[in-house]
């Protein structure tokens, strides 16, 4: 048990002392000896329950944490570190910024999440708040200057996903055309995204080396980002490669593509703009993307994005299963696959009913058969 006493003051007041795990004297001073003694016994029981936290680390400013933190997320993609930096600056600090760690408690970050969607900031953009506060508390956890994170589990309400879209065969092709028609080789990179499925960092990545056209395959090992004006090559998403099969007609374009355009060299990027610098998403958007949409007439709104959701449609509709669709699009588990696609696999479903259904039928008839053999036996006996 832990040093401690309660003593009154010349001024009439009770201090109440103990020593902390940090083997120093820890006081507070009270109106009443009430007060001190159940101040005193809830510091006791913390210290017992090995919860006790230095009241000195309890008053660290919210900011001060945050600047530790930043050190913390410097392995993260360029992109997601912006986003976060951009979130923690304009979204967290005006809040959390001059408090001390002790003040921030739950209330207090669900009123601030009201706060924000409240103003206008989009259920995803709130949730992406919502993950840099509860981040850097937990850092507060695990250096000992809180004893939970009050943020951890919290909930935000709303927001729909958006609409996923998706394109058949032909689409593609219109798609594929009019691309072509506004730079050579887009839409060639059309049909990479949609029969590939690869993201478009992913895309733009892909270099001639990585390409083994006599067995029809891209190693996708690289992803390049755009991050306020400066691109960053790095690895993929999930920080793992894959290897992707092309369809024939693919992989000859493909050979194609790489004989008239992209230089002899390994390294040599296989997608570029018309100087030979990497492609930025920004620029192919407007100059090439958005044209194309409108003059192949595209359902609006279509993002580059959605050619991802393309190839997943296109696979199943070929007869791929989860795990192929999972390999494919270089998901971490085919649960991700299924969270994301489930929707597409109807048509098997339909089949597993259809399958049931000659069950129950060759069943029904089984056994009508037995029944009326018992029938005939039962006659005659």
């Amino acid at each position: 048990m832990a040093r401690s006493t309660i003593d009154r003051r010349d001024n009439g007041r009770y201090r109440a002392r103990y020593v902390g795990l940090d083997k120093r004297w820890k006081s507070k001073t009270f109106d009443r000896k009430i007060d001190a003694e159940r101040w005193l016994r809830h510091q006791l029981s913390t210290i017992d329950r090995g919860e006790w936290i230095d009241p000195a680390l309890r008053r660290t400013q919210f900011d001060e944490l945050a600047d530790r933190w930043r050190s913390t997320i410097a392995g993260l993609r360029p992109k997601t570190r912006a986003n976060y930096e951009s979130l923690l600056r304009c979204q967290v600090l005006p809040r959390f910024g001059g408090l001390e760690l002790a003040q921030i408690n739950r209330v207090a970050a669900r009123e601030w999440l009201a706060g924000l969607q409240a103003n206008g900031l989009s259920a995803s953009r709130t949730r992406q708040a919502r993950q840099v506060l509860s981040s850097i508390l937990e850092l507060a956890v695990d250096g000992g200057y809180l004893a939970a994170n009050p943020a951890r589990g919290l909930k935000v309400q709303g927001g729909q996903e958006r609409e996923m879209l998706h394109l058949d065969a032909a689409q593609v092709r219109g798609l594929f055309d009019a691309a072509e028609e506004r730079r050579p080789g887009s839409g060639l990179l059309v049909q990479v995204l949609a029969y590939g499925g690869v993201r478009w960092g992913e895309a733009v990545a892909i270099r001639r080396g990585r390409c083994d056209l006599l067995r029809s395959t891209l190693m996708i090992r690289e992803s390049l980002s755009e991050v306020r004006g400066h691109l960053y090559f790095g690895p993929t998403k999930t920080r793992e490669g894959r290897v992707i099969v092309l369809p024939k007609f693919l992989s000859d374009g493909l050979a194609a593509h790489l004989a008239e355009h992209v230089p002899a060299e390994p390294d040599a990027l296989v997608f570029t703009s018309p100087k030979g610098e990497p492609l930025r998403i920004s620029n192919w958007r407007r100059r090439v993307w958005r044209p194309a949409c409108e003059l192949a007439g595209m359902p609006g709104g279509l993002r580059i994005h959605d050619l991802r959701h393309t190839a997943a449609s296109l696979l199943v509709s070929a007869g791929a299963n989860v795990k192929v669709v999972q390999r494919h699009l270089g998901h971490s588990t085919a649960t991700q696959t299924l969270d994301r696609y489930a929707h597409l696999f109807t048509e098997d479903l339909e089949a597993v009913a259809d399958r049931l259904d000659q069950v129950w039928a060759a069943g029904n008839e089984s056994y009508s058969r037995a029944a009326n053999e018992i029938r005939v036996v039962e006659l005659g006996s």
